[in-house]
């Protein structure tokens, strides 16, 4: 195939996609965008960060943030990479856009994971892993798919232990790095 054959039919995957876009963008307009699966994924994502809000160690508010945002981007990479390979999809979606589902990716799991990381500091972050992600993946995903939010098509949950387990413990990894402590060591000496 030369260049201009691939650009052909690059342009009418391009188009296909645009076109279905369109077509779900108009589906989740009328049928989710303000129903009641709509509004109780918006109120799960506030709940979760004004919990954080109110519940967060607020010395250690960057830190916690920083491994928030990291959870984030890593749930959305995998989030995303999932449901293109058809293993999963999301019913009652904030966006249209996203194939991830947003209260979970960018609330929940990160408020989840930055709240464990505060709470008994002294117990190893491999065990706190554990238990957050056989928590997050037999009662969390399973709760998830009895409300219709999530739809499972070619995963089980048991994969997703692992997979919590390790986010968990990248992100608790991130937050005892020696900048954080250098930077309140510089604060305490001003």
């Amino acid at each position: 195939m030369d260049k201009a054959e691939k650009m052909v039919q690059v342009q009418e995957y391009f188009e296909a996609f645009h076109e279905l876009h369109e077509s779900y963008g108009k589906l989740w307009l009328d049928e989710t965008f303000l129903h009641l699966d709509w509004w109780g994924g918006t109120l799960l994502g506030l709940g979760a960060w004004i919990f954080w809000l109110i519940y967060r160690k607020k010395e250690s508010t960057h830190r916690l943030l920083y491994a928030g945002v990291t959870v984030m981007l890593l749930s959305l990479c995998l989030d995303y990479i999932g449901a293109a390979l058809g293993l999963w999809y999301y019913s009652g979606k904030e966006s249209p856009s996203f194939p991830a589902w947003l209260p979970f990716n960018f609330c929940m799991l990160p408020v989840c994971i930055m709240f464990l990381i505060q709470t008994k500091p002294h117990i190893a972050a491999w065990k706190k892993g554990l238990f957050f992600g056989a928590l997050t993946a037999y009662v969390g995903e399973p709760l998830f798919v009895w409300a219709g939010y999530y739809v499972l098509t070619g995963w089980k949950y048991t994969y997703s232990l692992p997979i919590y387990a390790l986010i968990y413990v990248v992100a608790e990894w991130l937050t005892k790095r020696e900048s954080f402590s250098d930077a309140i060591v510089h604060k305490k000496h001003k």
